[in-house]
């Protein structure tokens, strides 16, 4: 490749966290997304379905990378890496070359079997990345290796084309912003496990969505189980490649996954240091709705949840024009506690119908009438004022929006009613 051409190649592709599901959080640890690439392709499939079909830029950048061979099974289009076929001279030869011994010999005999009737050694499909890099570095080839981003973009070139051979197998690195905060004690010097663990997790997700084709909108995913377990510690300096492997997915009526197994493993080095499974079930949102209403508890005491602090001034209370400036302190499914500064609001809580607004992210608008419970000053604070309202007319629209905003963003006051 020309070094012009090189320049053009990002050093990283990070996911675009909406296939991740981190709404809240700057970024998502995950990059170079893609499926396992075909290491053969037939030349009739590869000239007339993709490259007549692509664009010259996109043609010149995948021949950069797919060698046309012909031999005694025909003509294809091979990966340049690793070969899929090679000859039994070639292969002597290469062997000679690289002054490979025995013990070399019998290592690369676990990824190739020799085929009599065409007298090629054929690779398996057993070979992972790692065993790849590990069978260039003996073979002196490290000129054949293909970065992570050259590949996550040859990928995705080949995912247009359902003629295309798919594996459920997919590949990303880990990836931390450099701006990103991320708790982990300073003294140890390596990658967190809980780190792996959520870029595992968010890795998982997006291979739901962008292989599993599960939409982003109206579904939710109910994790079954992540097990974990660590073999290595990962060091700060050095990149982490992470591969996942569908071992089980069932369809829904849609065409998209509505269930699936997978198999993760973090590499470092070209070593594995973390494993980890994990299941999950993607629910349309009406039916895990209708799920989480039967499980809902009943208590004597409606419970009360404090709420974010970026949500405690979205409220407006009004009456005949006027708006009463508060903070949310808490809020139930039955009603709300605020905090109010300034002359005491009793003239104005003490009007039969309160109009209020609040406002949450995602959920969206809570709007309703509200009638005053008690009002109390603050011990601390003659110039602060606590009241509690009762939500009287709210629709069913805004008492499920109350639910999901408490489901949300509340947090329990454990030490009231409930212990």
């Amino acid at each position: 490749m020309k070094v012009s051409e090189k320049e053009e190649i990002p050093e990283s592709l990070p996911l675009d966290k909406r296939f991740t599901r981190t709404y809240f959080q700057d970024d998502s640890f995950v990059a170079n997304i893609r499926r396992a690439l075909p290491r053969m392709i037939e030349a009739d499939v590869f000239s007339n379905s993709v490259l007549s079909n692509l664009n010259q830029k996109d043609k010149d950048f995948l021949l950069q990378y797919y060698r046309e061979r012909n031999d005694a099974t025909g003509s294809y289009f091979q990966l340049k890496t690793i070969p899929f076929r090679i000859s039994k001279v070639s292969a002597e030869r290469i062997l000679n070359e690289a002054n490979i011994d025995n013990a070399g010999r019998d290592f690369l005999s676990q990824f190739y079997h020799y085929d009599e009737e065409t007298e090629q050694f054929v690779l398996n499909d057993t070979v992972t990345e790692a065993d790849e890099i590990r069978i260039l570095q003996m073979i002196k080839r490290r000129d054949y290796y293909i970065g992570n981003v050259e590949k996550s973009m040859i990928s995705e070139i080949f995912d247009r084309f359902p003629e295309i051979t798919k594996k459920d197998t997919f590949f990303a690195n880990l990836y931390i912003p450099p701006n990103h905060k991320y708790y982990s004690p300073p003294n140890l010097k390596h990658i967190s496990g809980m780190q792996i663990v959520e870029a595992s997790r968010q890795f998982g997700i997006a291979c739901n969505h962008m292989y599993g084709k599960v939409p982003f909108e109206d579904v939710t995913f109910l994790l079954l189980y992540l097990n974990s377990e660590f073999l290595q510690y990962a060091k700060m300096n050095m990149p982490i490649k992470m591969r996942a492997k569908a071992k089980e997915v069932k369809f829904s009526k849609a065409g998209y996954w509505n269930y699936s197994k997978l198999e993760i493993t973090a590499y470092q080095e070209n070593q594995e240091i973390t494993r980890i499974e994990m299941a999950a079930s993607i629910l349309p949102l009406k039916v895990y709705k209708r799920l989480k209403s039967t499980q809902e508890e009943v208590y004597e005491i409606d419970p009360r949840f404090r709420i974010l602090d970026r949500f405690k001034n979205n409220i407006s209370i009004r009456e005949n024009g006027r708006n009463i400036v508060s903070t949310i302190e808490n809020i139930s499914n039955s009603g709300f506690m605020v905090r109010c500064s300034g002359a005491h609001p009793g003239s104005i809580f003490a009007a039969q119908r309160l109009e209020f607004f609040m406002h949450f992210d995602i959920v969206g608008f809570v709007h309703g009438t509200c009638t005053l419970l008690w009002i109390k000053e603050d011990d601390n604070n003659e110039d602060t004022f606590f009241a509690g309202f009762r939500f009287d007319e709210i629709s069913d629209l805004d008492k499920a929006n109350v639910k999901e905003a408490i489901n949300r963003y509340g947090r329990l006051i454990e030490d009231r009613e409930i212990q």
